[in-house]
């Protein structure tokens, strides 16, 4: 008979067969693999937070102070009239506290000519609300309102001391005439009564030499 080759190695042994359980664990886990995958790529947050850091709480306390200031003011009782205020200038003419039946002329616009308003010490007696005539004459529309005008009429300490006169005309008619001396003012009283133009003029002087004064002319309607 003839001789036989050697036989080869023997073959290795065949894996173990898969168990059906083995197979199931490897599906989920490539499942789960896959849809982490999925979350990642469509922005899905997570379901884990992270942990938060503790909150800062700040408490403010503000402090306000107020100051409350109160004027109380008193108002005359019906009727009454008006205290003078202290301190008042002697001579101080009704300007302010001019009434109803008041009016300084110092408040009228004269509609020809003009008149210099201003204070003038005549005598040593102080006129705030003064009037001042110089070569031109001043022309007032009192329209017939008023019934008598009160004037003071002189020249100031420091002037000249010229004798200068004061004209007053009503409508073209003489009211009267009042001379002005230094130191000697005088307080005269001219009834206007019926008077629609009432004009005042200075005589006596020419308007280079001086001026005459008027302390605290008023019209008055009673």
């Amino acid at each position: 008979m003839p001789p036989q080759p050697p036989a080869g190695p023997p073959a290795a042994p065949a894996p173990p067969a898969r168990g059906r359980s083995a197979e199931t664990a490897a599906l989920v886990t490539a499942a789960t693999g896959v849809v982490g995958l999925l979350l990642g790529f469509f922005g899905i947050p997570s379901f884990v937070a992270p942990p938060t850091a503790p909150s800062a709480t700040r408490t403010v306390t503000a402090t306000a102070t107020a100051t409350v200031t109160a004027t109380v003011t008193a108002t005359p009782a019906s009727g009454g009239a008006p205290s003078p205020g202290a301190g008042a200038s002697p001579g101080a003419g009704p300007g302010a506290g001019a009434t109803a039946n008041e009016v300084p002329l110092g408040d009228l616009r004269p509609y020809l000519g003009a008149m210099e308003p201003g204070s003038v010490v005549m005598g040593g007696k102080r006129f705030d609300n003064a009037l001042h005539t110089t070569c031109h004459d001043a022309q007032y529309s009192i329209n017939e309102r008023y019934k008598r005008l009160t004037v003071t009429v002189g020249l100031d300490d420091d002037a000249v001391a010229h004798k200068p006169s004061v004209v007053f005309t009503g409508d073209g008619k003489g009211l009267k005439t009042v001379a002005a001396e230094i130191n000697r003012p005088r307080e005269v009283t001219i009834d206007v009564t019926g008077v629609a133009i009432l004009r005042i003029s200075m005589e006596g002087v020419n308007c280079l030499d001086g001026h005459v004064s008027l302390g605290d002319p008023v019209l008055h309607r009673d």
